[in-house]
């Protein structure tokens, strides 16, 4: 497993103590800290490293921590960079000063470790909060222009051409309509599921995945039908900590997956276990369709802000909002594959207890 990314954190602080005291603080907390003693070298420095944010003193020699912001927030670069002012000058002029620059919240010195970190942290979420959903906004956006323009195309033709058209003509614009406002209401789902799961505080149960399964299979059935694909699954299911509505739209996504490109009347087998140390459930879907190509399997659970610049053909917006939900569960997702033999997308939960009460599925 790829190791979790230590967030850079870049301290602007003259004074060496302070300085060294704010990055060995960072160092144990789980962040990549990184220092300049001055504000020309913290500028310099924020260029280079690209922090995912800035601490910075005020009263510095030279360019203040004031002129700082300043010329992070002129800089394209930088301007959407998080900063945090520490400083022993609080007073509130100073504070306004610097909220009305752009810093995000103001600390005075001496500080605890809790109200730095804290600080930090609530920045970091915010800024990756506003980040993602941005992406997906830019990402929707493009993808739903494509339907738009066949039911506008087809609804023109069929506004022109009425009188001319037999009806088999006619029902064939229709059948196009239907399919691409179906495809725009998908996206709109997806929106809303995103929305969901960024927004919507849950305290992840014990979850039964029987009926999650089975509302999954439920919803597929008339793709399944239309495949004839053959699913198979386990007679009992471990449990899992979890989440059970959005784990229907985790296993949603990857049966209707594998429907889609599991081959000709696809065999698809269902299960979960524990992994052999015992502190993961992994659930998966095997198909056995082609296969994925090793290039594409890096660009399937991209987060939204680089599936822009990556995008894997075929699996939509889907895999990236799978990825968010196992995030926001405390869980992780892979896929693993070889060209011409299938593939198997997997999703790990925290195991519970024997003696845990398993709570039903919301209706």
């Amino acid at each position: 497993m790829t190791p979790p990314i230590r967030p850079r954190i870049l301290i602007v602080e003259d004074d060496e103590a302070v300085r060294q005291t704010l990055a060995d603080l960072l160092q144990v907390n789980g962040f990549d800290p990184v220092t300049a003693g001055t504000g020309e070298e913290g500028l310099a420095r924020a260029r280079q490293d690209e922090p995912a944010l800035v601490l910075t003193d005020l009263s510095m020699p030279g360019l203040t921590g004031f002129q700082l912001i300043e010329a992070m927030r002129r800089d394209a670069a930088l301007c959407t960079v998080p900063v945090i002012v520490i400083s022993a000058k609080a007073d509130r002029a100073a504070t306004r000063r610097g909220m009305e620059l752009g810093a995000e919240d103001f600390i005075s010195k001496p500080f605890t470790e809790a109200e730095v970190i804290r600080s930090i942290q609530t920045r970091l979420e915010k800024k990756g909060l506003l980040d993602e959903l941005d992406a997906f906004a830019h990402t929707v956006a493009h993808d739903l222009k494509a339907p738009l323009s066949v039911v506008k195309l087809r609804a023109d033709l069929l506004e022109l051409t009425w009188h001319q058209d037999d009806d088999e003509t006619k029902h064939k614009h229709v059948r196009e309509i239907v399919a691409a406002t179906n495809q725009l209401g998908r996206i709109v789902d997806e929106l809303l599921l995103l929305t969901g799961v960024l927004r919507q505080p849950i305290t992840p149960g014990p979850v039964d995945m029987t009926p999650v399964v089975g509302e999954a299979l439920a919803r597929l059935e008339p793709l399944i039908a239309q495949a004839r694909a053959k699913i198979s699954q386990p007679a009992a299911w471990p449990a899992a900590s979890g989440y059970a509505p959005w784990l229907v739209e985790v296993w949603t996504n990857y049966i209707s997956n594998a429907v889609k490109y599991g081959g000709n009347q696809p065999q698809i087998t269902l299960g979960g276990d524990l992994v052999p140390d015992g502190s993961r459930v992994r659930f998966w879907v095997q198909d056995a369709g082609p296969g994925i190509d090793p290039a594409v399997q890096a660009a399937l659970f991209v987060p939204f802000a680089r599936i822009s610049t990556i995008r894997a053909s075929g699996h939509g917006l889907g895999l990236p909002i799978v990825r968010r939900i196992l995030e926001k569960l405390g869980g992780q997702v892979g896929v693993e594959s070889h060209p011409g033999r299938g593939a198997r997308f997997w999703f790990e939960l925290s195991p519970v207890p024997r003696a845990a009460t398993i709570s039903p599925f919301p209706s």
